[in-house]
């Protein structure tokens, strides 16, 4: 499956609902409103006569869909981003491909014609979410793939914000620096590899283009951008090619953030577009921003196996590790079969180390699954004594997004809910058996 569109073909009917619903802030309701539902179903708002172009939402809410776009070869993110630091698959340059199949130049660029929604009542305007930024680091020419938020300002102007401090910001300050304007290809609808490799945090000298590959099991095939010097891929749905200029600024915010806040902060970057390539019939993927589960999986789940893939070289006992959807990012649980008291405690303190994010984490044994917060808070409630399992950590680099953070730093709380090594408790349990006949018998009634 090399485009968005061949994932979307081969999803199950029942992952997909189809709407016809008016294009600003009804699509982010519907998501909001069906993060209940299991599996979480892609949202597919349907073309009509003021709106041509179909829309594609909530991709990337379920977190098990996510596992099997991950190349599909192991049904384990974990699995799948171990491969991704053993080796990697570069892409392919290919002569032609259908993101050319139109393509607009100069004056005849108009991003005001894309189906660019508003998402949230206090959002300054209409905002690309899902756009992905790619750029060569002005050094070495190492191609960078990202995010960041897209305020729609004219036909071929947006504000922007490079918020999260990451390659693509620091990209932009070394070439502004030097009088340069930063050349960029903003990628809208593509295979979700694509995607998850954008989410990535790695070593600036990684192409995260590599990590797609590796995930999809063969080279992605690209294409050589119009109107700057960047690749793109081949089969990717809108590209918007321009730069992020040196020398301007322009307010830009609030927006809605993962953290279920309207933030205005910005690094009020400009960025002009020069060309506007698409597919003959596009598909526009949209992202729900704000505090929903498609924000905060895709966000989080390549940091997530990031973490998981270097804690477990440290702690080999590490069975699984979780950022709850309820806890914005800023919450993890992990379990562990535990080989020596403090074991758990070194494990939190590792976590806090590798991820900013992680303001609080709960460990637990491995008779407990993560994934399911009612067993975790079990856990607390009858493993854990605030006196003798719980540690903070004061005053820590902290991501900056949290807006109950002072300069920048947090306290870092740490909370062991193992049990004890020599634990007599008996866990009550039923077997699989029952379990399944009990199953079969409530789908039998439910016909």
């Amino acid at each position: 499956m090399t485009s968005l569109r061949d994932f979307l073909a081969a999803l199950p009917e029942r992952e997909i609902v189809r709407f016809k619903a008016p294009r600003d802030f009804v699509p982010t309701a519907l998501a909001m409103e069906l993060e209940s539902r299991d599996p979480r179903p892609v949202i597919w708002l349907e073309p009509d006569t003021d709106n041509p172009v179909p829309v594609v939402l909530n991709l990337f809410a379920d977190k098990a869909r996510i596992a099997r776009l991950a190349g599909g070869r192991h049904g384990d993110f974990n699995a799948a981003w171990a491969d991704v630091l053993r080796h990697s698959i570069p892409p392919r340059l290919i002569a032609e491909g259908a993101v050319h199949e139109r393509v607009f130049l100069g004056s005849e660029v108009d991003c005001t014609a894309l189906p660019i929604s508003r998402h949230f009542a206090e959002d300054a305007g209409r905002y690309v979410n899902s756009g992905i930024f790619v750029c060569k680091d002005p050094d070495t020419g190492v191609r960078n793939l990202s995010f960041a938020r897209m305020l729609l300002r004219d036909r071929n102007r947006f504000a922007i914000n490079l918020g999260s401090r990451g390659d693509l910001w620091e990209h932009q300050g070394r070439a502004a620096a030097r009088g340069k304007n930063l050349e960029v290809a903003v990628v809208i609808g593509a295979q979700p590899a694509v995607y998850l490799a954008a989410s990535a945090k790695v070593a600036m000298n990684i192409d995260e283009y590599d990590i797609a590959g590796t995930l999809l099991g063969k080279p992605l095939d690209l294409v050589r951008c119009k109107a700057v010097d960047l690749e793109v891929p081949a089969d990717a749905e809108f590209v918007l090619e321009g730069e992020i200029l040196a020398d301007a600024s322009e307010d830009e915010g609030p927006m809605a953030e993962y953290t279920g806040y309207s933030s205005p902060r910005s690094t009020r970057n400009v960025m002009i577009v020069k060309a506007l390539t698409h597919r003959a019939q596009p598909i526009y993927l949209d992202i729900t921003p704000g505090a929903s589960s498609e924000h905060l999986q895709l966000a989080g789940i390549a940091r997530q196996a990031r973490d998981y893939t270097r804690l477990k070289e440290m702690i080999p006992g590490l069975r699984a590790l979780n950022f709850p959807r309820s806890g914005n990012s800023f919450h993890a649980y992990l379990s562990l079969k535990k080989n020596a008291e403090g074991e758990a405690r070194r494990a939190i303190s590792l976590l806090f180390g590798l991820d900013p994010y992680v303001k609080l984490a709960v460990a637990v044994d491995e008779d407990v699954d993560v994934e399911n917060e009612q067993e975790v808070l079990w856990a607390i409630a009858t493993r854990f004594q605030a006196d003798t399992d719980m540690f903070v950590i004061p005053r820590m680099i902290c991501n900056r997004g949290d807006p109950s953070a002072v300069d920048g730093m947090a306290a870092k709380v740490g909370m062991d809910a193992t049990v004890p090594i020599g634990w007599q408790e008996q866990r009550a349990t039923l077997s699989p058996d029952a379990l399944a006949a009990a199953r079969k018998i409530i789908g039998a009634r439910g016909k």
